[in-house]
């Protein structure tokens, strides 16, 4: 019996993908045995090799992406090597653009699809199989003829995609072992941005809502912990993006979705249907990119900045949902300092996570086509991603990939929320100002060499503000710090440099506390059937020298004294904090 593998290679084990799951329910059972076999970057090439080589595949296909590129062309060309006579197929967005000079330069490459490659994977495995189309008949395909390489430069889109088979099926869902579930209910995007390659193609394609809505209810019925919309802009269509909303609200369980947006098109509606949304059920990315206008003008993107500002400041302060906001550096007409500019106004709308990334010149787009223009040098492997234009050197990009480290480390982490806030807007000029200064303590001390610890991050940062503060108010940082870690490391063990009082028969009194059924029914009702002893196991007392909002985005400080107690038992969906509440004894 003849054998197909389908060979995905994820940028990590908690990913997975959706691609081969629609090449084989494109072919059903017409030509033998067609199996899935997913892989990560992390995993060692020789093993990825060695797995698919124990199959002896009559065809091997590859969904190929910047993340894996390199890795594909090791493994396609050692298997035909092993195997001679097996047929090598390539698909996806990073060799669907140059695929003759792809082919040319690469000899174990037997056939490139162009596109989305449903149909034509099926009509290519006839050919392979049984010898019929012809290869000149099938959409999208590059192909050798003799010693030439043959391509009919389409790119293959599918207009009808209720017609495609749905890949959601029992082998896909079980196969998803508690990893993210990707799911689309559109392909295309209406906007035209020069950055990204689904610009190249105009309108935008939908599944029926009949469909979107069966197969989301699969995920729901097993289980499925995230599923993450690859629509590129999800709320293009209000209406449609309400209905989908809608439906989750009342149908979608304890599972996560997360959406690409875009925050000005938000009305009214959307948002008051937003604010009744479970706490974490749903997460929202939204590409801000860049607040400079001529530098959005370059690149083709069009967004209300007013909206956009307002719209994220009320999907803050509903608390409910998680929100990433991106920016890109490097574009054309953006320097450094325009940037810094960015930053600090985007950050201080103290999104959950705010990812400073870098501009990536990928194959296909309009950007990559005006490189000379904007005098662009970028690494020419994949990501492809920018080293220098006519406004930004590279001493600057380098200087931005410390502060984008450090962002990650200190804000995405959602480990220094409340520390971060009062620093910075009480001991430096802007956000940017603390990163920058961070920086430069990390280079002093050579701490970007090392790997640190969340725990020596509690540290490093203590050691660094020493400077900055005024004495009186190294207390207010001792405990913000404390809160912070408390709230998110369950160990009851503070890192160096942060120090707690301790009253005399405080266990005592926490042991008292938890004896009393109306402190359990008021601050702990899912432990009602719990005795003293077991529910201590679960949770902590820790007293502060002053009080600050500890459930809310307020952070000024009293000298007030509080005691609060943590539930290491129960997390925020939103923030991924363990959840806590003031006491009084």
């Amino acid at each position: 019996m003849k054998k197909t593998v389908i060979i995905a290679i994820n940028s990590k084990y908690i990913h997975s993908s959706l691609a081969p799951w629609y090449l084989k329910a494109a072919c059903g059972q017409k030509f033998g045995e067609i199996k899935i076999m997913e892989f990560t970057i992390n995993d060692r090439v020789n093993n990825i090799f060695s797995s698919i080589y124990q199959e002896k595949p009559d065809v091997a296909a590859f969904s190929c992406y910047i993340w894996n590129i390199e890795f594909v062309m090791k493994i396609a060309d050692d298997l035909k090597k092993a195997l001679p006579d097996i047929r090598i197929i390539l698909g996806g967005p990073e060799v669907s653009f140059e695929t003759v000079q792809l082919m040319q330069d690469n000899q174990y490459i037997d056939f490139i699809l162009k596109g989305e490659g449903e149909i034509s994977f099926k009509l290519l495995l006839n050919n392979i199989y049984n010898g019929q189309p012809d290869l000149k008949d099938i959409k999208g395909l590059t192909y050798r003829m003799d010693d030439d390489c043959i391509s009919d430069g389409d790119y293959e889109l599918i207009n009808d995609l209720d017609s495609l088979n749905s890949p959601y099926t029992d082998e896909m869902l079980n196969s998803l072992n508690g990893r993210i579930a990707y799911f689309e209910s559109s392909r295309g995007c209406p906007f035209s941005c020069s950055y990204c390659i689904s610009s190249t193609f105009n309108g935008v394609r939908y599944f029926s809502l009949d469909r979107v809505f069966n197969e989301l209810a699969k995920f729901v019925k097993y289980g499925v912990k995230q599923v993450k919309f690859v629509d590129r802009t999800f709320n293009c269509n209000k209406q449609r993006a309400k209905s989908i909303i809608s439906w989750i609200i009342e149908n979608g369980g304890n599972v996560n979705f997360h959406f690409e947006a875009a925050a000005d098109l938000f009305d009214d509606e959307m948002l008051n249907l937003l604010e009744t949304v479970p706490e974490g059920m749903i997460q929202l990315e939204i590409g801000i990119q860049t607040l400079n206008n001529d530098a959005l003008n370059a690149i083709d993107r069009k967004t209300n900045l007013k909206k956009v500002f307002e719209n994220i400041k009320k999907l803050m302060g509903f608390g409910n949902i998680n929100i990433h906001v991106d920016l890109i550096a490097g574009l054309p007409k953006e320097d450094l300092q325009s940037f810094i500019n960015s930053f600090n106004k985007v950050f201080i709308l103290y999104p959950h996570q705010l990812q400073l990334g870098f501009l990536k010149l990928l194959k296909g787009s309009k950007i990559k086509r005006e490189e000379k223009l904007y005098s662009y040098i970028y690494h020419e492997y994949p990501p492809y991603e920018i080293i220098s234009n006519k406004f930004i050197n590279a001493d600057e990009i380098m200087y931005l990939k410390d502060i984008e480290e450090l962002v990650e480390a200190y804000w995405n982490s959602l480990r220094f929320t409340k520390t971060l806030k009062f620093l910075i807007g009480n001991y430096f000029n802007t956000p940017f100002d603390f990163f920058e200064k961070l920086a430069d303590y990390y280079n002093k001390k050579g701490l970007f060499k090392r790997s640190l610890s969340g725990r020596e991050k509690f540290t490093v940062l203590m050691d660094f503000i020493q400077p900055y503060i005024e004495k009186n108010d190294l207390i207010i940082i001792n405990e913000l710090m404390k809160f912070d870690f408390l709230s998110a490391d369950n160990t009851n063990n503070l890192p160096k440099g942060i120090v707690r009082r301790i009253e005399a028969g405080f266990r005592e009194k926490c042991f008292e506390f938890l004896k009393d059924e109306k402190n359990i029914k008021k601050y702990l009702p899912q432990y009602k059937d719990f005795k003293p002893k077991e529910i201590i196991k679960s949770v902590h007392f820790e007293s502060f020298d002053i009080r600050f909002g500890i459930n809310s985005e307020d952070i000024a400080v009293s000298e007030n004294k509080m005691l609060v107690l943590f539930d290491y038992n129960s997390k925020s969906r939103v923030t991924g904090r363990y959840r806590t509440a003031e006491i009084d004894w």
